[in-house]
């Protein structure tokens, strides 16, 4: 090969290669910039424990986090503004996500959603109940003679 053709092999390699690596770097590249708004939060489901939230955010995305502190569950809706995406936040949307917890030990729980530092909470659901899972019973083998 001549030299010209292995240099543009070589250069259009090292392009494609940056190019990769940048775009999954700014993609990746998120910040939480406030608590997303939250209007409304239904029970779906008590074991495993689904909760849909209702509400709106302004920026790009929300982004959920939960968390269970002994008989407490703490949920985050966070709006995230993707960085680099030559736009601001400023259009509010509205968002319906389906959040599940997980099996829990059976008992009454309180439901915390966005709390603040003091932890009041945006939305507060008290007396959520945790039910028992059955457990298949084993059935006895008939005995043949």
């Amino acid at each position: 090969m001549k030299f010209s053709k292995k240099f543009f092999l070589v250069l259009g390699l090292v392009a494609l290669l940056t190019a990769a690596i940048a775009t999954t770097a700014f993609a990746a590249n998120t910040r939480v910039v406030r608590l997303a708004d939250v209007v409304k939060i239904k029970m779906l489901d008590d074991q495993p424990a689904t909760f849909r939230l209702l509400g709106s955010y302004t920026c790009d995305k929300v982004q959920f986090n939960s968390s269970v502190s002994g008989k407490v569950i703490t949920i985050y809706a966070y709006d995230v503004k993707i960085r680099y995406t030559g736009h601001g936040c400023d259009t509010s949307k509205g968002y319906r996500k389906d959040v599940t917890i997980g099996t829990l030990v059976p008992g009454i729980y309180t439901i915390i959603v966005n709390p603040d530092a003091n932890g009041k909470g945006q939305k507060v659901l008290k007396g959520f109940i945790a039910p028992m899972i059955p457990t298949p019973v084993p059935t006895s083998a008939p005995v043949v003679k």
